[in-house]
């Protein structure tokens, strides 16, 4: 009982001098949501963490499940429809950098999603390899940025992009025999 009083009192001590909170973001609705597809793979850096540049205080946003499995999940949904026979989709070293510019007089403050992702295409036998470098912004309030919300729709927009920009790059394959 007492370790605890003294753990609440810590954590209470912390948030009143500025501690770093985690600003946490749930995602897992969307990868339960999504079909299961072993055809298309997205592999990152494990990432579920956050953290936003730009701002006066530095905010942390913690993404659950990982950042990989949202956004493999999200161009899975996307993509399931469109699946043909033999093909195969393999992202990896995926990376997801979050900024805000709030400083700035002469636009709006804004918050900012840069994904970055190396894939492989393989159509029946044609195969594509390619980088993709998305970005996504959103207008934010410096004084209460949201980025609990802000973060996951950034990430759902790119995420949307990546699928859009993958199918257009799917080779056609040639037919079968």
């Amino acid at each position: 009982m007492g370790k605890r009083v003294w753990a609440v009192a810590a954590a209470l001590m912390l948030s009143g001098c500025g501690g770093k909170a985690v600003i946490e973001s749930d995602m897992s609705r969307v990868v339960a949501a999504s079909p299961s597809s072993p055809w298309l793979t997205v592999d990152g850096n494990g990432g579920a963490m956050f953290t936003v540049t730009g701002l006066d205080e530095k905010a942390r946003v913690q993404v659950d499940p990982d950042v990989a499995s949202v956004v493999q999940a999200r161009v899975r949904t996307l993509l399931q429809p469109r699946y043909f026979t033999d093909l195969l989709i393999n992202c990896a070293e995926l990376d997801v950098r979050v900024s805000a510019k709030a400083n700035d007089e002469a636009a709006s403050p804004t918050a900012s999603l840069d994904l970055a992702v190396n894939c492989r295409i393989v159509a029946r036998g044609p195969a594509v390899a390619k980088t993709y470098r998305l970005r996504q912004s959103a207008t934010i309030d410096p004084a209460a940025p949201h980025f609990d919300t802000l973060v996951p729709k950034l990430l759902m927009a790119a995420s949307n992009e990546l699928a859009e920009k993958l199918w257009a790059d799917v080779p056609v394959p040639a037919p079968r025999r």
